[in-house]
This record gives structure tokens, sequence and C-alpha cells, in this order.
């Protein structure tokens, strides 16, 4: 009976320490590749501009042009709702922003079929310059 309670206990506390090794990605993680996203000051004209960009680079119908346009100002009102914090606290930020750019993303794909989104998807910045429009849309 001791040697049971014995091997009992010893696989009980195996468990423990197996589980105490497995490591969460922690906020530090999260924001480790953290970019602070582009300011924007009219959510319009700055979704104009993405979309004449998106238009020409993507060969976007006049349909597919307005749809994106729409889209896009919409991201952009919610996004600016947030922006603030991106300063004061990147992690609420990005769990604020990751499900609008979801969101956006979801649309765009509908909107421009498949090939057009992975060619979309090919613009993305390297960094959040704010030069380039399409920085609004991914960070």
């Amino acid at each position: 009976m001791k040697k049971v309670l014995l091997l009992l206990c010893l696989a009980v506390g195996m468990a423990q320490v197996s589980v105490a090794q497995i490591k969460l990605p922690g906020a530090s993680d999260v924001l480790k590749n953290f970019i602070a996203p582009p300011s924007f000051t009219d959510a319009g004209k700055t979704a104009s501009g993405i979309a004449d960009l998106l238009g020409s680079k993507l060969s976007l119908s006049g349909d597919q042009k307005k749809s994106t346009l729409d889209a896009v100002t919409g991201f952009l009102g919610q996004k600016k709702d947030i922006l603030g914090l991106a300063k004061s606290n990147p992690a609420d930020y990005l769990k604020k922003f990751n499900p609008l750019q979801q969101g956006l993303f979801g649309k765009l794909k509908t909107i421009l079929g498949a090939a057009k989104f992975a060619n979309f998807l090919k613009l993305k910045p390297t960094g959040n310059g704010a030069g380039n429009l399409l920085s609004n849309l991914f960070f």
C-alpha cells in the first residue's frame, strides 16, 4: 500500500513539473514585433487614397473600388477610436485592432476574390512608413 501511495504521489509530482514547464506566450512575446501604427486625421480622405492605390495596383473594377472604399472607410473609422492605445497600452491596442483587421480582410477577400486578395497581401509594407498609405491597414 505504501508503494502504491508513493508511486501515486510521484506521478502527480511529475505531472505538476511538466505542466510548469509549458511556456505560454506572454505580453512581451506579443509585443516583441509590435510596429506602432501611423496616425491619420481624416479617415475618409485616407480611405479614398487607399482605394485609389489599390484600384491601380490590383486593377479593380469600379464596383470593387467602391466596395473597397466603403470597407476601408468603416475600418479606419473604428481604428481611429483605438489609435491612442497604441502608445499608452500596445497590448490592448492589438487586442482591439486584430479583430478589426480580420473583419476588414474578410470583407476585402469577398470583394477582391482570392487571387486579387493574395496580391493585396503581397503589398504589405515592411513598416509603418507615413508615406505608405497601406500601412494603415496592416499596423
